[in-house]
């Protein structure tokens, strides 16, 4: 799934809250803080989700391609698959704003887990493209208002809830 947005703000500021909700999301895993120089391509982290039907799941969150303030992608693997999202920041021309091409995917480790997922993603596209949409531009409201690096605990949360939804659905495929 693909998803394309204009935001009116900068790309160094967009980046920034990206890397603020990483962090987030791993000291929520690890349970200690995580220095802002430790997350690059190859960071590594585990964390446990509940699952829908009882129990727990093990994700492990990879990031995989970090080139600030352009490019940040990571994997979200289960003993299911491989959830993957992806965030291409660029310029408008004119310099007012940046375009903001999100991605994301997914690959069963087997064939029936990887058409499950790609049915189900079909099915609820139009959601999660809406879903998506709205989340990028709470991003940059939030953003014009408070800046990047200010974020709260309320908003770090939220901004990483996008890592813990591909997870989440990670773990649903276990089901």
């Amino acid at each position: 799934m693909k998803v394309q947005v204009k935001m009116g703000i900068g790309a160094d500021e967009l980046f920034e809250s990206i890397v603020t909700s990483v962090r987030y999301d791993a000291e929520q895993a690890r349970g200690k803080k995580v220095p802002a120089k430790k997350i690059k391509a190859g960071f590594t982290y585990q964390k446990t989700l509940a699952a829908k039907v009882g129990g727990v799941q093990h994700v492990t969150t990879k990031i995989t391609e970090f080139e600030p303030p352009r490019l940040y992608a990571a994997s979200i693997t289960s003993s299911r698959g491989v959830n993957t999202v992806r965030y291409e920041i660029s310029p408008l021309e004119g310099g007012e704003g940046i375009s903001v091409v999100y991605e994301e995917g997914y690959a069963g480790d087997k064939a029936l887990n990887d058409l499950n997922g790609k049915l189900m993603g079909a099915l609820y596209s139009p959601f999660a493209k809406r879903k998506i949409k709205n989340r990028l531009r709470d991003m940059e409201t939030y953003i014009k208002q408070h800046g990047a690096s200010s974020l709260d605990d309320e908003a770090e949360a939220g901004l990483a809830e996008e890592s813990e939804d591909a997870a989440a659905d990670a773990a649903e495929s276990e089901e």
